[in-house]
């Protein structure tokens, strides 16, 4: 009796323990996450920048990509996207300044299922090499001490003294004994290069350029004087 009565409770203990037993679920990502950062050519952060994501078609402009998300950056420079479905987007920040330059970011980043990727950008990488390089058409020779402007073509003036379009450039050089003056200007704007007499300051030529990130581009310009 009493064996049997053992047996039956041993069935019951391994009865409840079965209903007992808990269902682990297990779910995977499906999705990444996305902080991006914009920095200075020393590594400070860039504060309040209205931060553009797109969904990359395949395309450079972003008028042709869809917009998914704006967002500023932070104290830091950063802003978080959050999740987002793995794949590859568009980044443009069109007021990135850094000493008075307007610098135009146009980045792609791949997002990858499962994991948090952190991009960090100085914004001074978006910028090319223009090698402007000015002769004398009065005596066919290099000009050496002509003064280059390059202007945003939004800011520049059209006038025959250049005390506007001083004070508009965003960059500025003086050609050589070559008559060559290499800058280092801001990607993908349209600019104005502007010709000037560093002794009267009065214009001499003028024309426009835009540059491509990382390019090194030769700009050929003349005058008579």
């Amino acid at each position: 009796m009493k064996l049997k009565l053992a047996y039956l409770m041993l069935i019951a203990i391994a009865f409840v323990s079965c209903k007992k037993t808990t269902e682990v679920e297990m779910s995977l990502s499906n999705s990444g996450k996305l902080t991006y950062k914009l920095t200075d050519a020393n590594g400070k952060g860039l504060s309040n920048v209205k931060i553009s994501l797109f969904d990359h078609l395949d395309s450079y402009y972003a008028s042709n990509s869809i917009l998914i998300d704006e967002r500023r950056t932070d104290g830091n420079g950063q802003v978080d996207f959050g999740d987002l479905n793995p794949k590859s987007y568009l980044i443009v920040a069109d007021s990135a300044k850094v000493n008075n330059v307007n610098y135009t970011v146009r980045d792609y980043v791949q997002v990858t299922t499962g994991m948090t990727k952190n991009k960090e950008t100085k914004v001074t990488d978006f910028s090319g090499t223009l090698v402007v390089k000015v002769t004398s058409y009065n005596t066919n020779q290099p000009a050496k001490n002509i003064g280059v402007l390059i202007i945003p073509v939004n800011n520049y003036e059209y006038e025959q003294y250049i005390s506007k379009n001083l004070a508009n450039a965003e960059f500025k050089g003086v050609t050589g004994e070559n008559g060559i003056a290499t800058l280092k200007i801001a990607s993908g704007k349209d600019y104005v290069v502007l010709l000037y007499n560093t002794t009267t300051l009065s214009n001499l030529n003028w024309g426009t350029t835009s540059i491509q990130k990382g390019m090194t581009m030769n700009y050929f310009a003349g005058f008579y004087q």
